[in-house]
């Protein structure tokens, strides 16, 4: 057994205040800085059912979720780091029921000023919620953008869910992220197995999957993404198929798979099997680049120059009006992978707490490979037909030389929207 953490010697003393904990609405739980836990009350401990000395000591998302690694979810980390109180809020399923939660954490200190424990509530703000913009939170994803709050609803529905789901969108969306946030909001237990599945090596995918020692045994009763599942060849996608279609048996794994490459073009190519398709098309989810949810951009960046303050000690702490314009105004191809890595750059380099230039690139970025140069210089030219047109499809189609049902498919997959170019024909 661990070791028995202590409890803060005013709950040892105050009968009363353990009694009013006890009957408090809201979940409460406190840990010390090993992630012990040292309290929760009654609301708290309906999840794992379990009487208070039976949890006390244990690693907090042990006791409460199964995990071995801290939940990518946890607020009071950032507690223990800042010493400063935090708000968020998390989007959950309860009993088939959508619920938003806000989760509160703060730090109690000793007479130092060293934070000795965080104490975390949990309160139900379904009912305060409807209509209003809330910073979102699911693993370690947060927006304030309707598009990507409605992925953390399906992400919700189906963390319980068994099914296999294909993660859709482009390089940098966070879709390892995504299905990180599936695997442990499940609380499925077991382990989180990637599987990089290599472009032009079917027989080493089909061995690395399927293997004696392959990432399908190493998933047992745990979770299996499976990274750029659409490079797989034909006998490793017919043996996944072959697998998802068993009935499920004592080591039974999630599978999802992700993939930046349109399926359309693939299935009609007959580069990937339909019936293995068919498989995932139930629980498909499109992740939106970030240029479609500007309005998290400042959200996004505030959050990685305090990350790059608590990791290299920057000076920065705030972009300037400069930057701002720069970053709103930037098309982010590398969407929140390139913003993390441009705003730790220009951490670095700040001298002063405010970042003043990003210095992001004014015209096309250099591309990694043919096929990504190819998708960029095809968008452009359905953008440049659009604008002439004035989001005309028919004028446009004639333009691109392409039929109404290949525009409109080719639109869908760049996101274009012919409603955003009514209005600029001729520009």
């Amino acid at each position: 057994m661990p070791r028995r953490s202590l409890p803060p010697a005013l709950y040892q003393k105050a009968r009363f205040l353990r009694e009013i904990l006890e009957k408090m609405p809201e979940s409460v739980k406190v840990i010390d800085t090993n992630y012990h836990l040292v309290y929760s009350n009654g609301k708290a401990r309906k999840m794992p059912d379990a009487p208070l000395n039976d949890l006390r000591g244990l690693a907090c998302h042990k006791a409460f979720y199964g995990f071995e690694q801290k939940c990518l979810f946890c607020s009071m980390g950032k507690v223990f780091e800042k010493g400063e109180p935090l708000t968020t809020y998390t989007h959950l399923n309860v009993n088939g029921s959508d619920r938003e939660f806000e989760v509160s954490a703060f730090p109690l200190k000793d007479a130092a000023g060293k934070v000795q424990y965080a104490v975390e509530t949990v309160r139900d703000v379904t009912h305060l919620a409807k209509g209003v913009a809330l910073q979102r939170k699911v693993g370690q994803l947060f927006t304030q953008d309707l598009a990507l709050s409605l992925v953390f609803e399906q992400i919700t529905r189906w963390a319980s869910d068994a099914g296999p789901i294909l993660l859709y969108g482009e390089k940098g969306t966070g879709k390892k992220l995504v299905a990180q946030a599936l695997h442990q909001q499940g609380a499925r237990g077991g382990v989180f197995a990637v599987f990089h599945c290599l472009p032009n090596s079917p027989e080493a995918n089909f061995n690395g999957l399927f293997g004696p020692q392959g990432a399908w045994r190493q998933s047992a009763r745990g979770t299996l993404y499976l990274d750029e599942v659409t490079q797989l060849g034909a006998r490793a996608q017919a043996e996944l198929m072959s697998r998802l279609t068993q009935e499920p048996g004592p080591d039974a794994r999630r599978v999802i798979a992700a993939t930046r490459e349109d399926f359309h073009s693939l299935l009609q190519e007959g580069r990937f099997l339909q019936g293995l398709y068919d498989l995932f098309a139930a629980r498909f989810l499109k992740l939106p680049p970030l240029r479609e949810r500007r309005r998290d951009l400042p959200m996004l960046a505030q959050h990685f120059i305090e990350a790059s303050h608590n990791r290299h000690g920057s000076k920065a702490e705030r972009l300037g009006p400069e930057a701002l314009r720069e970053l709103l105004h930037y098309e982010w191809p590398g969407n929140v992978r390139e913003l993390e890595a441009r705003l730790e750059g220009a951490c670095l380099l700040a001298d002063g707490p405010v970042i003043e230039k990003l210095n992001l690139p004014v015209g096309e970025e250099r591309v990694e490979n043919l096929e990504e140069l190819l998708e960029r210089v095809e968008r452009s030219c359905l953008a440049d037909a659009l604008s002439r047109s004035g989001g005309k499809l028919g004028e446009t189609a004639a333009l691109t030389g392409l039929t109404l049902k290949t525009l409109q498919r080719r639109m869908k997959k760049h996101s274009l929207n012919p409603k955003d170019f009514k209005g600029v024909a001729g520009a």
